[in-house]
């Protein structure tokens, strides 16, 4: 009998949560669009030829994912989003919807730029409109408070769009700074060693610091770890921004020890030996470095460091228990 009243209140207060959570005639014609417009993006970046390859902006994106090795983690990274959108489902499920008609400016510019971008055979714009689409889409049909809370998740898609044509404008450069400082550490070390353009050259090995060895490559999946990294673990924004910049010294400190330590291997176990090492785990090490670099920056940002200084500057006396 017990069970039986229980079971009784329970369907009663189930049918007053469903009787709350009622759609109003203005919630169905907002359903309805959001679906109406979903289905057109759908078609738009996964159906609709963007260029004269014949190629949809989806298979575009894939085939540079596929193609670069620098950015075989595109995949990853929509999972990644909307994996941070589901660890923000408490912040999310609190938002009050009260659609903004800012939205529509926004989808009329992402419009704007994906009809340009087909137009002009640019690729990279139409897979940006779709990001825009995204903000424009969430603005309209549920508002600030939504978009706030989604702003991160979405933005980094941004990050999924390949941005190969910068390796000319920051990979040299940075190919020359990784042989300067190896070739001052090396020579710090005791082993002589000449930078001479990208290469490093001593009397037993002759390297050249290539593509891969500046940190172009390992900066890109970098900058994707340290984002959702600083995300997740960061409260303050500022913070936040510390840890994602501190993307590009840690990928190019990953590669001088890789740089460093395959010339120390290479003078006291000979070129062949390093170059087997090079090519099989030293991109690993690069990362693995870099990754520990990041762990322990963010552990320093989180400390507080307020109540640090007041143990250490008012020390608790003797008797009194420490509080932590």
């Amino acid at each position: 009998m017990r069970e039986g009243v229980l079971d009784l209140s329970r369907m009663k207060t189930a049918a007053t949560s469903l009787s709350q959570f009622r759609l109003t005639t203005e919630d169905w014609v907002r359903v309805g669009l959001g679906l109406l417009v979903l289905g057109l993006v759908f078609y738009a970046y996964m159906v609709q030829k963007v260029n004269s390859y014949e190629m949809t902006a989806y298979e575009w994106l894939y085939g540079h994912w596929k193609r670069i090795s620098h950015y075989s983690h595109g995949p990853l990274i929509p999972l990644i989003a909307v994996g941070l959108a589901v660890w923000k489902r408490e912040e999310v499920g609190r938002a009050r919807w009260q659609g903004s008609r800012w939205g529509l400016g926004i989808l009329l510019f992402a419009s704007f730029l994906y009809y340009a971008g087909v137009k002009a055979e640019q690729e990279r714009a139409v897979v940006i409109s779709f990001v825009l689409m995204l903000y424009g889409l969430v603005l309209a049909l549920a508002g600030r408070e939504l978009l706030r809370s989604l702003f991160f998740p979405i933005s980094f898609l941004f990050l999924m769009i390949p941005l190969n044509f910068l390796e000319e404008r920051v990979a040299v450069p940075l190919r020359h700074i990784v042989a300067y400082v190896s070739t001052v550490i090396l020579n710090g070390l005791g082993i002589e060693a000449m930078k001479v353009g990208t290469g490093i050259h001593s009397s037993v090995f002759r390297f050249d610091v290539a593509n891969p060895c500046s940190g172009i490559q390992s900066l890109m999946a970098l900058t994707t770890v340290t984002a959702a990294y600083a995300y997740v673990t960061q409260q303050s924004q500022w913070k936040r921004w510390v840890l994602f910049l501190s993307a590009l010294p840690l990928a190019v400190l990953g590669n001088f020890v890789r740089v460093v330590g395959i010339a120390l291997i290479a003078q006291n176990y000979g070129t062949e030996t390093a170059m087997k090492i090079h090519d099989s785990v030293a991109g690993f090490i690069v990362f693995a470095v870099a990754l520990g670099t990041m762990v322990l920056i963010g552990w320093c940002l989180s400390l507080n460091y307020r109540r640090i200084w007041s143990n250490w500057t008012k020390p608790t006396p003797a008797g009194e228990p420490k509080h932590e």
